[in-house]
């Protein structure tokens, strides 16, 4: 009997076949024999086969084309398919392999779609906000404040002094109107000593407006100051370092009163609310002086020794033969010292001398403000007169205030009005007119020996005052009276506000023979 090898590759077809029952009996009574012929294979199939194979199939029904196994074969023809052209295809794409390649997207070519998306989604959004939505109605301006229509200011600042009285900084919304000053800060600028001015306050929940006096200052912030570690300090705003008027920052000095709907509506309000101003509104402006244009006041400075000494002034007057600016007298109570404060702390401030009264019930409602006052107390440029309610000994009386003095200066205009009231013949007043022109078209610069001299040299204003407070002051030519209808009637005589008459000179000053020519109500 030939023995049959096992070959890992090649295996008979019986070691696949499962013997019968009667070759297991004889298997069992010959385990010791070694013909292979009785050998059999129990078949396990691996994992990797194609299909179980049945115990009880034989020969006969393996070689059956139903019950015939799948057996892999070595060698696969593989079927290819060629899928229909695309409906833009051509002859060339068709059997061009260039054509067919995929195309190389680049960093750009992935990133710029949705840049574009994004910028057109934005500015579709924007387009939406300022036609649809835009609050800002204020938004192209090109003034700081306007006399007819309201603008936008937010509240930058908010400190309380007591319980009624309150300082309030604000600042416009836009900075459209900052592009006009470039070019006309002179003429652009709202700080002018040479006026009084104010702003209208709305109140837009009833529509009520209110006039309160802004006040060149602004408080100096600081990491400090946000931490609330320190308060803010106010200071003078300096045209020279801070870019056109701070950014067009102002404060406001305001009494809150139980039935005032503005005032409450204004110190009601929290640092970033905004409220609406509309102005400016010149209320008084000072009357004409050959010397306003040969010479200017240096401005007012938060340290006397940085302020600039007038050298020249005396030789000015001199050379030009110009009388000296006249005296003022300024009666104000409560709130009512803002003007006289924005006259003396704006650029091109009062070039004479003031005599400033002022009237409250207790002291410490201007305590923020005391320090100016006393600085220009300093420089000469003030003399303050404190009346308070709780003092009696201190209130305003007759004796506090003194009959007017002659202006040293009255115009061409003035006096020709002056002189028709005297019923001249129009001989006369022809002579009077020619005599006036001949007077003010005269220079007097022909006196070389007062332009020669060298005047006293000063390192500083407040230098300069140490002798100037020496000298002797003139009385009063001039009185402005500003506070509660009350104060102002008690100094001045009642103002018909209905009518916006200033109604005849009563009371203080008119028991000093002042008059409606050199008082004005504010």
């Amino acid at each position: 009997m030939l023995r049959q090898t096992w070959s890992p590759l090649r295996l008979p077809l019986k070691s696949f076949i499962r013997p019968s029952r009667s070759s297991e009996k004889k298997e069992l009574s010959s385990k010791n024999n070694d013909d292979l012929s009785s050998y059999s294979v129990n078949q396990e199939t691996s994992r990797s086969a194609p299909a179980p194979m049945s115990h009880d199939l034989g020969v006969e029904e393996l070689m059956k084309s139903d019950n015939k196994p799948y057996i892999p074969k070595m060698k696969h023809k593989r079927l290819t398919y060629e899928y229909p052209g695309l409906p833009n295809e051509d002859d060339y794409s068709k059997h061009s392999n260039a054509a067919k390649q995929p195309k190389t997207r680049s960093r750009w070519s992935r990133y710029v779609p949705k840049i574009i998306t994004v910028l057109v989604v934005a500015w579709g959004a924007y387009t939406i906000k300022v036609w649809v939505y835009d609050d800002n109605e204020y938004s192209n301006e090109n003034d700081l404040l306007d006399p007819n229509e309201f603008h936008k200011f937010r509240i930058t600042h908010k400190e309380q002094i007591d319980d009624d009285h309150y300082l309030i900084e604000v600042m416009p919304t836009t900075t459209q109107w900052q592009y006009s000053y470039y070019a006309n800060y002179e003429t652009k600028s709202i700080w002018n000593g040479d006026r009084v001015w104010s702003v209208d306050i709305k109140q837009p929940q009833i529509m009520v407006v209110r006039q309160y006096t802004p006040l060149p200052l602004y408080f100096m912030k600081s990491e400090y100051t946000y931490s609330g570690e320190k308060k803010p300090l106010l200071k003078v705003i300096d045209n020279e370092v801070d870019d056109y008027d701070k950014q067009g920052t102002m404060c406001f000095y305001i009494k809150k009163y139980d039935d005032g709907e503005v005032s409450k509506y204004v110190v009601n309000k929290n640092v970033g609310d905004e409220i609406e101003l509309r102005g400016p509104n010149i209320e008084y402006k000072f009357p004409y002086h050959p010397l306003k244009p040969l010479h200017r006041r240096p401005v007012f400075k938060d340290l006397p020794s940085k302020v600039e000494p007038e050298l020249l002034l005396e030789n000015i007057k001199k050379a030009n033969n110009v009388p000296d600016f006249d005296n003022l007298s300024f009666f104000t109570a409560g709130t009512g010292i803002a003007p006289a404060l924005q006259v003396l702390l704006s650029r091109n401030p009062y070039r004479g001398f003031i005599d400033l009264h002022y009237s409250a019930q207790k002291p410490g409602e201007i305590k923020p403000l005391e320090r100016f006052l006393f600085f220009l107390e300093k420089l000469d440029r003030i003399e303050l007169h404190e009346h308070y309610d709780s003092n009696p000994k201190s209130r305003l009386a007759i004796s506090n205030v003194k009959s007017p003095e002659k202006p040293s200066y009255v115009s061409p205009m003035r006096q020709e009005s002056e002189q028709k009231s005297e019923n001249l013949s129009p001989e006369e007043s022809l002579r009077l007119r020619m005599k006036i022109l001949d007077e003010e078209g005269r220079s007097d610069a022909a006196n070389s020996d007062s332009t020669k001299e060298r005047p006293t040299r000063y390192e500083n204003a407040l230098e300069q005052a140490f002798v100037t407070r020496q000298e002797a002051k003139k009385d009063a030519s001039l009185a402005l009276v500003c506070g509660p209808d009350g104060y102002v009637d008690y100094v001045a005589g009642k103002r018909y506000d209905a009518t916006n008459e200033q109604g005849p000179v009563k009371g203080l000053l008119g028991n000093r023979k002042w008059s409606n020519e050199n008082v004005f109500k504010l």
